[in-house]
């Protein structure tokens, strides 16, 4: 059953290929829209403790504070509704901006059905406050071992029937098979959802990548909705922060903001985000049609 609203899920091919970045671009572009926007992402791990005080007793990870001054609100705990952290007595929980490190000390099965359950509380509690939902996946959507326990990739695009976007990066060698590889390990159902594709972090002039788009489309049956050239002017936006303070600090400042803002402009001027948004639509149309 699909929400009544407007959605689209972030995918990568993999961990640290700009997901995150993507994600605050649309969100901030989508607000100079003048679509009412939030960020949103199932669950976060984080080795350190770089992260947004939610009250009364939580947290959510810095990444989903910035995409929301991205966005224009304020951050709060249903953006991350399951936040994991490492401290020195073990893995700390957040469960929708509160304390919860039982949680994880429950059965594996158990976690996996609460964990999406108080995820889409979180979801639809923002999905009926906003016009549209950016989710940022995590890792992989692939991981064929632990699908059985996903509630951040494709579980998600499938609960709330909402098309995908996939992100690959150049940074390591191997985009032609990460790319590939990820669409032909998703079940067809599950590759219908996937509207195009962007190239992120590609290092010289895009145009040397000209020859490889159409080898990327013809193999993926998806559009090139635009190739990335690496951007080296958001030292906020891409270092991590020492912690807490240094995490308040940085999402109220001129400075981080004026950031989100180049980011945005740097990323529109390479990526169809307009086309991005076509493909959005035309998939709810269909699925609004199948229903």
């Amino acid at each position: 059953m699909r929400d009544d609203h407007g959605g689209l899920v972030v995918l990568g091919t993999s961990s640290e290929v700009g997901k995150t970045l993507v994600t605050i671009a649309i969100c901030r572009w989508l607000r100079d829209q003048g679509v009412k926007t939030t960020p949103f992402k199932s669950l976060s791990m984080q080795p350190g403790e770089a992260l947004y005080p939610t009250p009364p007793d939580g947290a959510i990870h810095y990444h989903q504070a910035y995409q929301a001054v991205a966005a224009g609100v304020r951050p709060h705990g249903d953006l991350n509704p399951i936040a994991l952290w490492v401290t020195p007595e073990g893995v700390a929980t957040s469960i929708r901006g509160r304390r919860s490190d039982y949680w994880l000390s429950q059965p594996r099965h158990v976690c996996t059905d609460r964990g999406r359950a108080e995820i889409m509380k979180a979801y639809r509690g923002l999905a009926e406050r906003y016009d549209f939902v950016v989710s940022e996946g995590c890792g992989s959507p692939v991981e064929l071992n632990l699908k059985d326990r996903d509630v951040t990739n494709l579980w998600l695009a499938d609960a709330v029937d909402a098309p995908c976007v996939l992100v690959c990066s150049t940074v390591h060698t191997g985009v032609f098979a990460s790319l590939v590889g990820t669409l032909e390990l998703m079940a067809p159902a599950e590759r219908r959802r996937v509207v195009g594709f962007v190239v992120n972090r590609f290092a010289g002039d895009p145009r040397d990548f000209d020859s490889a788009v159409p080898i990327l489309e013809q193999r993926s049956s998806l559009p090139c909705l635009g190739v990335i050239p690496h951007f080296d002017r958001a030292p906020l936006l891409t270092s991590v922060p020492t912690g807490p303070e240094q995490v308040l600090e940085r999402a109220h400042s001129p400075e981080l903001d004026a950031e989100i803002a180049a980011w945005t402009a740097h990323v529109s001027a390479h990526v169809a985000l307009d086309r991005l948004m076509e493909g959005v639509h035309a998939y709810a149309a269909v699925a609004d049609g199948a229903a």
